[in-house]
């Protein structure tokens, strides 16, 4: 009988422990999706301009994080394109669990990924070329300057 009785313990505190790791697990993944909690840097996009402008100069790299790049004549974007080809709202990069995807949202000249028009949602992979108007971008994985 007492041998039931501290195996039932036994398995009673396994119970417990696996139950706050997995509190634990939940909560982590919140924070991460939150951005409170982010990835190495070197999980992140990079955009180097390889044709530019006076306001986006040739050799400029964008770090793509969590928080995604809008990208787009108008003022409020993220990244502001002085070019006629390129539309108010032009694109969005978003990075998200690792993968940085890149979406037209409506612009009149389309975005480009390779030479080949996208019409949805694109998951970028390093080596990619995107163009928006007149600007190309190349994508690769970002990389620390400082380790």
């Amino acid at each position: 009988m007492q041998i039931i009785t501290v195996l039932g313990r036994i398995l009673f505190v396994t119970f417990i422990y696996l139950f706050l790791l997995r509190i634990l697990t939940v909560m982590l993944a919140d924070l991460r999706a939150k951005g409170v909690l982010t990835k190495v840097e070197s999980d992140l996009g990079c955009l180097e301009v390889l044709s530019g402008s006076d306001m986006l100069p040739k050799g400029r790299k964008i770090r793509v994080d969590s928080r995604g790049i809008t990208i787009g004549r108008g003022k409020h974007n993220d990244i502001v394109v002085p070019d006629h080809y390129c539309s108010l709202d032009h694109a969005e990069f978003k990075h998200t669990r690792g993968m940085t995807t890149l979406e037209d949202i409506g612009s009149t000249n389309g975005t480009w990924v390779n030479g080949e028009r996208i019409n949805s949602q694109v998951q970028l992979v390093a080596g990619d070329f995107i163009k928006l108007g007149s600007i190309t971008f190349h994508y690769s994985r970002w990389r620390n300057e400082n380790s």
